[in-house]
């Protein structure tokens, strides 16, 4: 397969689910800026539109972004292993945005609510985060290991 062609595929592949798994991070931090997160709060959905928009185009420019940025690395064994550096970094991002939203603490300890509450945030984390949680590890440390092993030749002194 020509190179160029594995450097374009792997460059916008890499961008693509790297922007579709960088809206975990994104709508959280735009659903605290627009003032959607307020429990109890009637839904505007004017805001809401404004957030989804806002949303969609923030990580269509991280997919754009991430792809511009990969196709400037030289290797294609380095240009994937950035790639898995940063797909496991967003996935560590989008678990740890995650889990203040859950609101684990809120309920009086001992209650029917707060055992609802920690029975659901318990399945939660076996169905939602554990995959995450190993998948951003695996790619992080897998991505930082094809790094070391992939280093570029030292040039010669001048």
């Amino acid at each position: 397969m020509n190179p160029t062609l594995i450097k374009w595929l792997a460059s916008v592949g890499f961008g693509l689910v790297i922007g579709r798994a960088a809206y975990g991070v994104i709508n959280t931090l735009l659903q605290m800026a627009f003032g959607l997160d307020q429990p109890g709060t009637p839904l505007d959905p004017e805001a809401l539109d404004r957030m989804l928009i806002t949303g969609g185009v923030l990580c269509l420019g991280v997919a754009a972004g991430v792809a511009a940025t990969l196709l400037r690395v030289a290797d294609n064994r380095r240009r994937i292993a950035w790639g898995c550096l940063a797909l496991g970094v967003t996935l560590l991002l989008t678990l740890l945005l995650a889990l203040p939203g859950m609101g684990l603490g809120a309920h009086p300890a001992g209650s029917a609510e707060a055992r609802d509450v920690n029975t659901a945030g318990f399945f939660w984390l076996l169905i939602f985060g554990l995959p995450y949680l190993g998948g951003g590890l695996a790619l992080t440390i897998g991505g930082v290991a094809m790094l070391r092993k992939f280093r570029p030749p030292a040039r010669p002194p001048a």
